[in-house]
């Protein structure tokens, strides 16, 4: 493979960090900073445990399995491990998070600018998606080079702007309830399952791409610890931005917090970069779910790569058309399913590392005993 071709580990790890980094990332942290307050830091720290550490299992458990997704969850047996994958993928990405992406960059942009309906605007998000998931080779380059760093300048603007004024704040007294509520805000975004399905992508794509499976392997752990250390940083800065101006945002929906913060911060004029902030965490995750389920449909459906086009087709058309049954629709689809799937894979992947874990530490004390 072509050297220069290959991505680093910091473009990757930005890559990585984008797959992650969805319009969920952006309203839990606030919203724990704007009730957490003074104790914000407490908030943090239960926040990470969930949001970060967890996301960091996920990786690991791909990187020990090589990226091979299919292989882990036959630990469960070929025919539940095939049906949990196909659950976890479909509630996930087409019924869930994919149309989501589409339903909140449009009411976010919408409140700036004219996007029309949101058949047009689901339209043109989606065709835009497909174009980029079709350079399979180059995605990488793209999420980890350009828009998730146009992604960071947006967020940083708000950040700096909050570090400026008085950190003066009060502080609550339930600690151990807002540290157990942050555990809770921090599973809810489902990262976990983002960061299992996005590092077995990533491999693959590294894999077509050339060089060995060890250094890919590495390199992918690498570009993952980088991509952690990234949200971790947005995260601190999400919830002590929020925890400054918690008496401005009290009574202000979730999902609005962002936008809220942005005209408290920069102004009226300068809100729309919270909008695009936004947009660009959606459509940056939207091209990753896109690409993990067009590649489960060809590889595990169909099993074919000539199917691959009717597999993109099939998975922007059905995130399409439950996007437009807004966020409620899609919440009363997924809720039920996420909330018996989720727990389960938790289960599995720590069931798997510490397998894997045991193997290498057999086969290692069992090489040094025979030398």
């Amino acid at each position: 493979m072509d050297k220069n071709s290959r991505p680093s580990q910091i473009v990757l790890g930005l890559a990585l960090f984008s797959m992650f980094f969805g319009s969920g990332n952006l309203i839990f942290p606030l919203f724990l900073g704007s009730m957490a307050q003074g104790d914000w830091y407490i908030a943090l720290m239960g926040f990470l445990l969930t949001a970060v550490c967890l996301p960091v299992l996920g990786v690991m458990a791909m990187v020990m399995y090589e990226g091979q997704y299919r292989k882990f969850f036959d630990l469960l047996g070929r025919p539940w491990g095939f049906l949990l994958t196909f659950i976890l993928l479909l509630v996930w990405i087409p019924l869930g998070s994919g149309p989501r992406c589409i339903s909140l960059s449009f009411a976010s942009l919408g409140t700036y600018l004219h996007v029309g309906s949101p058949w047009v605007y689901g339209a043109l998000y989606s065709i835009a998606t497909c174009l980029i998931v079709l350079r399979r080779g180059g995605m990488l380059k793209i999420l980890g080079s350009y828009l998730t760093p146009a992604l960071l300048i947006c967020l940083t603007l708000v950040f700096v702007a909050s570090f400026s004024v008085d950190s003066s704040f009060s502080s609550g007294s339930d600690s151990l309830g807002l540290l157990s509520q942050s555990l809770v805000e921090g599973y809810n975004t489902m990262d976990l399952i983002a960061s299992f399905f996005f590092s077995a992508s990533v491999i693959g794509i590294l894999q077509k791409q050339g060089g060995n499976l060890s250094s890919n392997l590495k390199l992918t752990f690498q570009a993952g610890m980088i991509a952690a250390v990234v949200l971790a940083a947005v995260y601190a800065a999400l919830l002590y931005s929020a925890a400054v101006h918690s008496a401005e945002l009290v009574n202000i929906p979730k999902e609005q917090m962002l936008a809220q913060l942005a005209k408290i911060t920069l102004g009226q004029n300068l809100g729309i970069v919270a909008a695009l902030a936004i947009f660009l965490a959606c459509f940056t995750t939207s091209v990753a779910l896109v690409a993990v389920f067009t590649e489960f449909l060809t590889d595990s459906i169909f099993g074919s790569k000539k199917m691959y086009g009717v597999s993109l087709g099939i998975t922007l058309v059905g995130s399409y058309f439950m996007s437009i049954t807004g966020l409620e629709g899609i919440t009363a689809v997924t809720s039920p399913a996420l909330q018996i799937c989720y727990p389960l894979l938790l289960l599995v992947i720590i069931w798997g590392v510490i397998k894997k874990s045991w193997q290498y530490y057999s086969d290692k004390k069992l090489v040094t005993s025979t030398d």
